[in-house]
């Protein structure tokens, strides 16, 4: 995958997300040359085109820490919850809230945690404030 192909499968995810309402405020990557730059210092402030058209669209880039194969996991996972479960769902959006509204495995399993109540508890108070 190049640059162009990354920008184009993004405007997809756009546009299939728009259909239901949904923004896309932060991507996750991994730090391939297609997503991020890999420049040296001397160059340290330029940008891939990816990155470039991320800014452009007010949308959050989030590369993956290196070696650090996980993040790619996690994300493979969720895919896999999806298409296992998303046909019991009308739309996303209740796909979603089940997502978010569940015990997961991953969290503090011993409080009985949702993924929900991670963000809440992750968050800085100051934001915690503008989501009410």
């Amino acid at each position: 995958m190049n640059n162009k192909q990354a920008i184009l499968s993004f405007k997809q995810a756009q546009e299939e997300a728009w259909k239901y309402d949904v923004l896309i405020i932060q991507v996750n990557t991994d730090r391939g040359p297609e997503f991020f730059s890999n420049k040296k210092e001397k160059n340290k402030d330029s940008k891939s085109k990816f990155e470039t058209y991320l800014i452009n669209q007010g949308t959050q880039h989030i590369p993956s820490r290196r070696k650090n194969p996980q993040t790619n996991g996690k994300l493979e996972r969720l895919w896999q919850e999806y298409n296992r479960h998303r046909l019991r769902f009308k739309t996303l959006k209740q796909w979603i809230d089940w997502y978010n509204c569940r015990l997961h495995g991953a969290l503090k399993l011993e409080w009985g945690e949702t993924p929900n109540e991670t963000f809440i508890r992750k968050r800085q108070p100051e934001s915690i404030l503008r989501l009410f």
